[in-house]
């Protein structure tokens, strides 16, 4: 469903993931764990496209590394910051329908 191989994001000059690489099958629940600092959020912005990705990402057999967030966004991968970004007058159903 998901496969990201040699993966490698950079910000500026700064290189920030290195060679990731991993494979999420059908009904697999995955979890990104580390400390501050140890690129968690780069991983999820590169796969959304928000940050470039040097290698390659498919997304249920199609690749998705090259394409703009909202093409991304459109095959069905979400991205919900940790930011706290909400509607307070919304439900949490309509601010996740926002994001």
């Amino acid at each position: 469903m998901l496969e990201l191989n040699q993966v490698n994001s950079f910000y500026d000059k700064s290189h920030i993931l290195f060679n990731v690489s991993l494979n999420v099958q059908d009904n697999e629940i995955v979890s990104v764990l580390g400390r501050n600092g140890m690129g968690k959020s780069t991983l999820l912005k590169t796969i959304i496209g928000e940050v470039t990705p040097h290698g390659l990402i498919n997304f249920k057999n199609g690749k998705i590394s090259g394409l703009q967030p909202y093409e991304i966004a459109r095959l069905g991968v979400g991205y919900v910051p940790e930011a706290r970004c909400i509607f307070p007058d919304l439900t949490v159903s309509q601010n996740l329908l926002m994001v």
